[in-house]
Formats: C-alpha cells, sequence, structure tokens
C-alpha cells in the first residue's frame, strides 16, 4: 500500500502536473492564499487532502472539504476579501459530496488531464435572453483566455462539443481542434470578416455548427444548452537522432 501523502506533496504534484494555485484554490473553495501557504509549509492542510487526493487520481474534485468548527460547533470566521465592510465573516457551510447542481451556483465543471489539459464542462440555460447565456459565455471566453496564458507550448488547442435543447450533440472545428491563440484572436474581434462574434462565444459557435451543414438541425432556432470545452496538446513529434 502506498504511503498516505501530505497536502504539501499532493499540492506539489498538482503544480507539477500544470494546475495552477487558483485552480486548486477553486476546487477547494478556499482563497489562493491558503494553497500558497500549504506549498510553504505555513500551513498543514489535513482539511483538505482527500479533495487534493482525488484531484492527483481522477483530475475531479468530488468531495468538498468542510469549515473548521468552534468547539461549540459554529464554523470558524475567515478573513473578508479587501475592500469589505467588515475584517472577517462567517462563510458557507461546506463539506459532503458534490452532486449533479452546479457548487456555489456556477454552471461550470472542470476536470484536469494530462500536460495540462482541461476538459470544461458549461451548461446553458435555454431561454435565449436568460442572463445565464450570457455568463455562460463570459466563462467560454474566460476558458480560453486561460488555455492561453497557460500554454506549456505553443500548438495547445482546443476543441469543442455542443449539445442542443433538443439533446442532439454536435462536435464543431476542424479534427485537431482550434489553435488557441487563434481561436482568441477571433473571439477578440481581431477576425475583420466577422467582427460581430468579439467577446460572444456562443454565437461564434452558433456559426460554426452551421458549417457542418445539418439538413434535420436548425441551430438558429434550437439553443445550445452545454458545451465541453477540450483544452489539450497534440502528441509533439519524438526528437529525430
Amino acid at each position: 500500500m502506498s504511503p498516505k501523502l501530505t497536502a504539501q506533496e499532493l499540492v506539489r504534484e498538482l503544480r507539477a502536473s500544470g494546475v495552477s494555485a487558483r485552480e486548486i484554490a477553486d476546487e477547494l473553495q478556499r482563497d489562493p492564499r491558503m494553497v500558497s501557504k500549504i506549498l510553504r509549509g505555513e500551513a498543514r492542510g489535513d482539511a483538505y487532502v482527500k479533495t487534493l487526493q482525488e484531484l492527483v487520481d481522477t483530475g475531479h474534485a468530488m468531495t468538498v472539504p468542510p469549515r473548521r468548527r468552534t468547539k461549540a460547533g459554529k464554523i470558524v470566521p475567515v478573513r473578508a476579501p479587501k475592500g469589505g465592510p467588515a475584517k472577517s465573516v462567517v462563510p458557507e457551510d461546506t463539506g459532503g459530496r458534490y452532486v449533479s447542481q452546479p457548487k456555489r451556483g456556477r454552471f461550470t465543471s472542470t476536470s484536469y488531464l494530462a500536460e495540462g489539459g482541461r476538459l470544461h464542462d458549461i451548461t446553458l440555460p435555454k431561454t435565449k435572453k436568460a442572463k445565464g447565456r450570457a455568463k455562460a459565455g463570459e466563462e467560454i471566453l474566460s476558458k480560453v483566455r486561460a488555455a492561453a496564458r497557460n500554454q506549456r507550448w505553443s500548438n495547445k488547442q482546443i476543441k469543442f462539443q455542443l449539445t442542443y435543447a433538443n439533446g442532439r450533440t454536435m462536435e464543431v472545428g476542424t479534427k485537431g481542434g482550434y489553435a488557441v491563440s487563434d481561436l482568441l484572436s477571433k473571439l477578440r474581434g481581431e477576425d475583420k470578416k466577422h467582427p460581430e462574434f468579439t467577446n460572444d462565444p456562443i454565437a461564434w459557435l452558433v456559426n460554426e455548427s452551421k458549417k457542418r451543414g445539418y439538413t434535420n438541425l436548425d441551430v438558429d432556432s434550437t439553443p445550445i444548452t452545454g458545451v465541453t470545452m477540450t483544452v489539450f496538446s497534440p502528441v509533439r513529434p519524438k526528437t529525430m537522432i
């Protein structure tokens, strides 16, 4: 039986595999400063070991670390965000297992893959004018930007699978996916042919799906309700000897 790793060792392993401190903190539902403290050995982080181990083993966190409590059973206050009216706040209780509902009211689930890859599942409301669709668009753009910042080498790709309100699924784009830098340029409005897609990745995805030419799926009237983004690095060629 392999020895149990400490929180510090697990965080180091995740960081070495390309998971950022902020991403680790997000999965733990804690401030990134706590991850830094664990990494520096200033905090043991025993309460986070189970979640960190899940991230290392499966790339996805299923357990929510519980909040610290006093002997009386009350949740220990934490430092409030900068600029807030109070120095400390009592956080919401966590602890337990994730269920199908998005955690903390979010609609994005992320799994961490090898070589710094990511699998993002984003859920959208059916109503086209719902605020959640705009937020989903912001989330997609945020993931593209993050992929561009975290590139380990320059040929990182993104591929999309779309789910429509009628249950149909569709993969869009070329077989190898979209180059991250090119995709980000298009969504920033640098594509002169399609300036209407500036900061609107949902509209861009609808336009890309039209290129598939499905005669039995009207992508203009049937809304996208799910976007799966896979961020990956193609296999690098072996060094010639």
